[in-house]
């Protein structure tokens, strides 16, 4: 009978023990569990707000345009990079009455060394002497575009373009806008501010 009982209590201190250590485990794989979602959050946090950081730095720069014609005070303005044309018009004044508004695209994107002629009602001239600048449709060319003209977009500094022209030498023309995505330090809030101002060709 006392070996029964002796045995028994040997049995539930085992099975006690047992428990206790299957506790144990799973406090310490839920604690590892609890640290490697955090370390992630944390990295994917602090990638943002690097990111946004060098956004923040590299789009507060300024560019020079040249706006002429029917506006009450023409002239070259220093504006932010990221304006439009009817930025740049409300910095020369305005049109002025005869200013045939209807020619002028005013949503254009403005770039560094353009050149916006406002016509008067009545005059004829082609789109491409309105707004003209390193091309016709106010769009860079990524494949062609210099360093000096990838600055001209919203958000992309020195760092960044010096970035892009790497890319395209090390794997050849971009074949569609998306393929900057793989540039380093080119994120999806990046690409969303200059695939608007980008060509392929």
């Amino acid at each position: 009978m006392l070996e029964k009982l002796k045995s028994k209590k040997v049995f539930i201190s085992g099975c006690v023990i047992s428990l206790l250590v299957i506790a144990i485990i799973y406090q310490v794989f839920l604690k590892v569990e609890k640290n490697d979602q955090e370390i992630v959050m944390t990295d994917q946090l602090i990638e943002e707000v690097v990111e946004e950081t060098v956004d923040t730095e590299e789009v507060e720069k300024s560019i020079f345009v040249d706006v002429k014609g029917a506006v009450h005070d023409g002239g070259v303005f220093e504006i932010m990079s990221g304006k439009r044309v009817k930025d740049a018009i409300k910095l020369a004044g305005g049109f002025t009455e005869d200013a045939d508004e209807r020619q002028v695209n005013l949503a254009q994107i403005l770039e560094d060394e353009m050149v916006i002629y406002v016509p008067v009602i009545g005059e004829v001239t082609p789109p491409e002497q309105i707004v003209s600048g390193s091309n016709n449709d106010g769009k860079i060319s990524i494949n062609k575009a210099t360093s000096e003209e990838l600055q001209t977009l919203t958000g992309i500094g020195p760092s960044k373009a010096a970035a892009i022209l790497s890319y395209r030498e090390e794997n050849g023309p971009f074949k569609q806008l998306e393929d900057l995505l793989q540039v380093s330090g080119i994120g999806q809030k990046s690409f969303e501010k200059i695939k608007d101002q980008l060509k392929i060709n």
